[in-house]
C-alpha cells in the first residue's frame, strides 16, 4: 500500500467511523495506517464469519471468494446453520455451527493421556495446520482425531499473520469435536489476545482494516461482547493448571501476589479487565494484564529469576512445571533445572520454510516434535 492510498484508506475508515457512530478512537487508526502504510501490503481478502447478535438477529459477515476476487457476504442466520469460513492461503475452506451455549472455563483439569501444546501462532494458518496434522491433532479435512487427547494452546492467536480470523474459528470448531470424543482443547489468553478485545490494534495487518471497511463493520466490533467470538474469547483463562503443570502465556513473576490469589481469581481478574476502562497509562501497571502480569512477563524466559524464585511460585499452585510461550527461544527447551517449559518459536519463519515444532506429552513425558513427525524427548 503506498502513501497515497493509505491517505485515502484513512479518510474512508474515519469517515465509515463518524457516520457509524462508533467508538474506534481516531489517533488508534492513523497509528496502524502510519505504521503499515509502507511495509505492509495485505488488503482486500477471505475473511470471516464475522458473528454478531443484533437484538433478535444474528448477522454474519464475511469476505468470500467471488471468481478470481472477492466480495463481502452480509446475511442473517439462525443458530443452527452451518457456516463457512475460507482460507485463501490454502485454498480450503471449513464448516461447522455455533455452540448452543458458551461455558466459563475449568481452572484445574486432570492429566489426560497426551497433550499437545503450541502458542504465539499469530495467524500463521498454513504452518499451524501443517503441525496440527503431523501430530495427529487434525486430519487433512482440518477435522479432530486426536480422540480424548488435550490441544493446549497458551496465548497469541492474535495479530501480525493473516489469517487470524481462520485460525480462531478453527480452534472454536475443534473445540466441539474434541469434546464429543472425550478431548479438550484447552485456549489460554495471551496478550495478543486482550489487546484485541480492548480495542489495541497496533499489530493488527491492513487486511483486516480494508475488510472492516469494505464489510462497514469497525475491527472492534468483531469482538466485542455483542459478538460470537468475542463471548467465547471472554470465557478463557489466563492461566490453567492440567495435572500438575502449570500453563500460562508469559509466566508467573515472583513479585506476582501469588499467596494472595487463587488459580480462579487470577483467571476470573484477567476477564474482568478486558471490558474494564483504565485511565490512560493505568491498564500497563495492573498486576492481571500489565506490563509484569502472567500476560505479559518476560523475566522467567529471560533468566531473570532464581531458582529459588521459580520453586516458590510452583510450590505456591501445587505444580511441579510451568510451561510458558510470549518470549522467543531458539528451541523448545527446559529452563530452571527443567522446572519451566519455554515453547515460543519463530512460526513465522519456520511455517515460510515448511518446518513446524511443537512440545507433545505422552506416556508421562515430554517431546518436541516436527511436522515431518520426528519426534524427540524433551532434555
Amino acid at each position: 500500500m503506498n502513501i497515497k492510498i493509505a491517505f485515502v484508506f484513512i479518510f474512508l475508515v474515519l469517515t465509515a467511523g463518524i457516520t457509524n457512530g462508533t467508538s474506534l478512537l481516531r489517533n488508534e487508526i492513523i497509528q496502524i495506517s502510519d505504521l503499515h502504510a509502507e511495509e505492509d501490503p495485505s488488503s482486500f481478502d477471505s475473511d470471516g464469519p464475522v458473528i454478531l447478535y443484533n437484538e433478535n438477529e444474528i448477522l454474519n459477515y464475511a469476505v468470500i471468494p467471488d471468481g478470481s476476487d472477492f466480495k463481502t457476504d452480509i446475511r442473517t442466520v439462525r443458530r443452527s446453520d452451518t457456516l463457512t469460513c475460507n482460507i485463501s492461503e490454502t485454498g480450503q475452506q471449513f464448516r461447522f455451527t455455533l455452540k448452543d451455549t458458551i461455558f466459563t472455563e475449568n481452572c484445574n483439569y486432570d492429566l489426560p493421556e497426551k497433550m499437545f501444546i503450541i502458542s504465539d501462532i499469530e495467524g500463521e494458518f498454513r504452518g499451524f495446520q501443517l503441525i496440527l496434522k503431523a501430530a495427529g491433532v487434525i486430519d487433512t479435512n482440518l477435522h479432530w482425531t486426536y480422540g480424548k487427547g488435550h490441544l493446549v494452546f497458551t496465548g497469541d492467536l492474535f495479530d501480525r499473520g493473516l489469517n487470524v480470523t481462520q485460525c480462531l474459528w478453527l480452534m472454536y470448531k475443534l473445540e466441539s469435536e474434541a469434546e464429543i470424543q472425550g478431548g479438550k482443547v484447552h485456549f489460554i489468553l495471551g496478550n495478543h489476545e486482550i489487546m484485541n478485545l480492548k480495542g489495541k490494534f497496533r499489530y493488527v495487518r491492513n487486511k483486516y482494516l480494508v475488510n472492516a471497511d469494505s464489510m462497514k463493520l469497525n475491527y472492534e466490533e468483531w469482538y466485542s461482547q455483542d459478538s460470537e467470538l468475542g463471548r467465547w474469547l471472554r470465557s478463557k483463562n489466563g492461566i490453567e493448571k492440567i495435572g500438575d503443570y502449570l500453563f500460562v502465556h508469559a509466566g508467573i513473576s515472583r513479585s506476582f501476589p501469588k499467596d494472595k490469589y487463587s488459580l480462579k481469581e487470577i483467571n476470573d481478574n484477567i476477564r474482568l479487565c478486558i471490558d474494564r476502562e483504565f485511565e490512560k497509562g493505568e491498564s500497563q501497571k495492573d498486576i492481571f494484564i500489565g506490563n509484569e502480569s502472567p500476560l505479559w512477563y518476560r523475566g522467567i524466559a529471560d533468566m531473570e529469576e532464581k531458582q529459588e524464585d521459580i520453586e516458590n511460585t510452583l510450590n505456591t499452585f501445587n505444580s511441579s512445571k510451568m510451561i510458558i510461550g510470549h518470549t522467543i527461544v531458539d528451541e523448545i527447551k527446559y529452563l530452571y533445572d527443567q522446572k519451566v517449559i519455554a515453547i515460543d518459536l519463530e512460526h513465522k519463519l519456520n511455517s515460510e520454510k515448511g518446518i513446524m515444532y511443537a512440545l507433545l506429552f505422552e506416556n508421562k513425558e515430554f517431546y518436541v516434535i516436527d511436522s515431518e513427525r520426528n519426534k524427540s524427548l524433551l532434555k
